[in-house]
């Protein structure tokens, strides 16, 4: 069978138009990126780029932490996402892991009010931004409310550990065993274990990668069918040294 050859396929042009609410967010945020504060702080992060020692490693997290900050506040301050607020049930609970000590990772549990009483609910487990090592849960619970809403799902927001405290692996696999958990306990969380989907946006995406690899490696890929990432942070060797070379 010949090869699809399309040169449109993947490098078409968007025609259609941001909605006001969007742009209105996309202009908040720009401006949150531009501030002489934020660009201050990217520009020292850029100089510890081209340092290897435990204090720049150290001031650089810090940095990083400190430029998402603000953007999590651009999303709990949404009205369009602050709506959902008084639409969902929130609850909680911790999922005991020993792979790297003993440690339960925290999960919130956003339910929409009009499916408290349905007991085969879709699970949307999630997996936040912050590129691995920024930004917690709590950062995206305002949106997670809404994302329960508008797709009509119990939504897991996972707080995995992040870097340089927990090294990798450690923050996939408290993931994994999120998903382990709820799939084993699909019935008293009052979700459907055919219906359970991974997800996660940014350093999240790459978490929701390493997750699909250790189903695959431990036989588990029937857990979940649905994989869906917001640009998912994920590099091979090869692009790396290919834009160090460059």
């Amino acid at each position: 069978m010949p090869r699809v050859v399309s040169k449109n396929l993947f490098h078409f042009k968007p025609t259609g138009q941001l909605d006001d609410d969007v742009k209105a967010m996309e202009d908040v945020e720009l401006a949150a990126a531009q501030s002489p504060e934020v660009m201050q702080m990217v520009e020292k992060m850029a100089e510890l780029t081209q340092k290897d020692d435990e204090e720049s490693n150290k001031e650089f997290v810090s940095l990083l932490r400190a430029v998402c900050a603000p953007y999590a506040d651009i999303i709990k301050d949404s009205p369009k996402y602050k709506d959902s607020i008084e639409k969902t049930i929130t609850s909680s609970l911790k999922v005991p892991t020993s792979h790297d000590g003993d440690f339960d990772v925290p999960v919130e549990v956003y339910t929409p009010k009009d499916l408290e009483n349905e007991t085969n609910r879709v699970a949307y487990i999630y997996a936040h931004g912050g590129g691995g090592v920024a930004m917690s849960a709590a950062d995206f619970d305002v949106l997670l409310k809404y994302y329960a809403v508008e797709l009509n799902v119990v939504v897991f927001n996972v707080d995995y550990r992040i870097a340089p405290e927990t090294r990798c692996p450690n923050n996939v696999k408290d993931f994994h065993e999120v998903i382990q958990y709820v799939s084993k306990n699909a019935e008293s969380l009052g979700v459907d274990p055919a219906k359970i989907v991974i997800a996660g946006d940014s350093g999240g995406g790459y978490i929701c990668l390493g997750s699909m690899v250790m189903l695959a490696q431990n036989d588990e890929s029937h857990l979940s069918d649905w994989l869906y990432q917001v640009y998912p942070w994920s590099m091979t060797t090869a692009s790396l040294t290919a834009s160090h070379d460059s």
